[in-house]
């Protein structure tokens, strides 16, 4: 006499799982990336805006400078304007980049979280220490085969009006505090749950999902129970449980 056939229970999935909860390290994180790219973005429109004025104002003081008599004034203007306009550019690059993995990282995407990591580094040893660098350090100017260095920085310094100074000061400390908040946050336990890929719940043969046993009262006899993972041959010369 063989088993009778174990009960067919409706297959059903599972219920879906609600979004992980984002932690505080990883809100940090976003808040600090939009914060950069916005004072990013402000600071190239600044420094776009200002670069005419900066010239006229430039031409004044150099012209006022025995020590700069006889510069090519044009040459020096197209440094200058150079300048300023390959440092906004760069502002700009970075804050698409910041905003972009910005979201990203709110929604938990794994990838995002290394590329994060990889900006962050360069911003914070090209832009950042090395912008340091720049602001209190001189810069020399090359024009004709003569060079000017101090005397000429400090005419950019004094054309260049306070606030886009201002700005630039808040980009490059965004930069250093900013990146180094992004790289240590983005390595803490509470970062290292949110981004870490769920695994599919495990289905053994032969059990209904979780959830979806049947009610009480409605269960098989306890002598049809079918084993685990499925029928077993009865042991032959020995009589079903039903009949002993």
């Amino acid at each position: 006499m063989a088993y009778a056939q174990p009960p067919q229970y409706p297959q059903q999935p599972m219920p879906p799982q609600g979004p992980k909860q984002r932690p505080v390290s990883v809100t940090v994180v976003v808040w600090t990336m939009y914060l950069t790219a916005a004072a990013l973005i402000a600071t190239a429109i600044g420094l776009f805006s200002v670069r005419g004025v900066v010239e006229d104002e430039l031409v004044r003081e150099l012209q006022s400078d025995p020590d700069l008599a006889g510069a090519d004034m044009d040459m020096i203007n197209g440094i200058v304007t150079f300048t300023f306009v390959a440092i906004a550019a760069i502002y700009i690059v970075f804050a698409v980049f910041y905003v972009l993995l910005g979201a990203l990282d709110n929604a938990g995407k794994r990838p995002a979280r290394i590329l994060s990591w990889i900006l962050a580094g360069i911003a914070l040893a090209c832009c950042g220490l090395g912008g340091l660098i720049g602001q209190v350090g001189s810069t020399t100017y090359s024009v004709n085969d003569t060079q000017y260095n101090d005397e000429l920085t400090q005419a950019v310094e004094e054309a260049t009006p306070a606030w886009v100074t201002t700005m630039e000061w808040i980009s490059l400390l965004l930069f250093i505090v900013g990146s180094l908040l992004i790289i240590i946050l983005l390595a803490v336990p509470s970062s290292n749950e949110f981004f870490r890929k769920e695994e599919p719940p495990q289905q053994y043969p032969g059990q209904p999902p979780y959830g979806q046993q049947p009610p009480y009262g409605q269960q098989p006899p306890y002598g049809q129970q079918p084993p685990y993972g499925g029928q077993q041959p009865p042991n032959p010369g020995q009589p079903p449980y039903p009949s002993q």
